[in-house]
């Protein structure tokens, strides 16, 4: 998200283009590794899509988060860089609540595996 919103607000610059490209397939390698990501969850929660307490919490913003950003990066690989301007700051908006999202749910999961 952060080269993508350099590109957005820095639309004027010279290096407008290489931040778009660069948040293009940082955007693409996230979602990718997000897959990753959530096979190792469910491995170490033995599976279990809810759970409860911290597991739950954790679940219930980790499942959200990542049907955004699986959304955005194949909204993103499908568009390309043709964007538009509104469309790229809808794109932007949405992947900050995913960001959020994704930090809140990273905070129960150390809580989980710091067993508090």
């Amino acid at each position: 998200m952060f080269f993508d919103a350099l590109g957005f607000f820095l639309h004027s610059s010279p290096k407008h283009r290489e931040f778009s490209v660069t948040g293009y397939w940082l955007t693409i390698f996230g979602a990718l590794g997000s897959l990753g990501a959530v096979f190792s969850g469910l491995a170490l929660s033995k599976w279990k899509i809810g759970g409860t307490g911290l597991l739950l919490r954790h679940h219930l913003l980790v499942w959200p988060a990542f049907a955004l950003i699986v959304g955005l990066a194949t909204w993103r690989f499908l568009i390309g860089n043709q964007s538009t301007h509104r469309g790229l700051a809808i794109y932007l908006s949405v992947m900050a609540i995913a960001c959020g999202l994704i930090s809140a749910a990273g905070f129960f999961g150390g809580e989980i595996l710091l067993g508090r």
